[in-house]
């Protein structure tokens, strides 16, 4: 009987040490972002849109489109070992014709539709964070809207999810950033998808666009 009594709460203590939280998000500053909080993210920056067509001198222009980037968000490991996590995008609201990219340490894929995208962070150094951040972000279309993700982490071992948040990606639809740059005399010399891989022609959803002086552009191919 004693020992059947200590199986268990080996296996209780067991249970809640799998449940511990691992990973949590935290902002640029090492805070940590409540599990279960409710983030808006409306400051707008931009993305570039290619138009193709014969009425265009060099067959296409550029055109500047608003986003609304992911801004200050990470993901730690808060344990004493190397851990590896998975991250979940679940994209609830999406308005029609705009897109979501989600990345994770430079991972990146994007959606058009309402989804999921779950990201892996391999071999998180303790008290180590990961950068969700950089080039995630909503697409927008020139009208207002809001789009709603929600963010989760479960760490390697982990019963439940460690941690929560949902992230309102809002545009007024006041902010503009639209412009059309023509650059006739500066040749593209390689092309790549969001995720890195290079790319013979356009492909549909965002692409990268590296030129001959060494700028590179984001651009959203239709």
């Amino acid at each position: 009987m004693k020992k059947f009594f200590t199986l268990c709460i080996l296996f209780v203590v067991g249970c809640i040490s799998m449940n511990a939280q691992s990973f949590s998000f935290v902002d640029e500053n090492g805070n940590v972002i409540e599990n279960g909080a409710t983030l808006t993210m409306d400051k707008v920056g931009s993305i570039q849109d290619i138009v193709y067509g014969s009425e265009y001198p060099n067959g296409y222009i550029i055109v500047e489109k608003p986003t609304v980037p992911l801004g200050g968000v990470y993901v730690k490991n808060n344990s004493s070992q190397k851990k590896n996590c998975k991250i979940k995008y679940d994209v609830t609201t999406l308005p029609a014709g705009t897109s979501f990219a989600a990345c994770c340490a430079g991972n990146c894929s994007n959606i058009g539709n309402v989804g999921s995208i779950e990201k892996e962070a391999n071999d998180v150094e303790p008290n180590g964070t990961v950068d969700i951040s950089s080039q995630t972000e909503w697409v927008p279309g020139e009208a207002a809207g809001t789009c709603v993700v929600k963010l989760s982490i479960k760490g390697e071992g982990s019963l439940t999810t460690d941690s929560e948040i949902t992230v309102n990606f809002v545009y007024s639809g006041s902010t503009s950033v639209n412009g059309i740059h023509n650059d006739v005399n500066n040749e593209v010399v390689a092309r790549y998808s969001i995720d890195g891989q290079l790319l013979n022609a356009p492909q549909k959803g965002i692409n990268i666009l590296k030129y001959a002086d060494g700028r590179t552009e984001k651009v959203i191919v239709k």
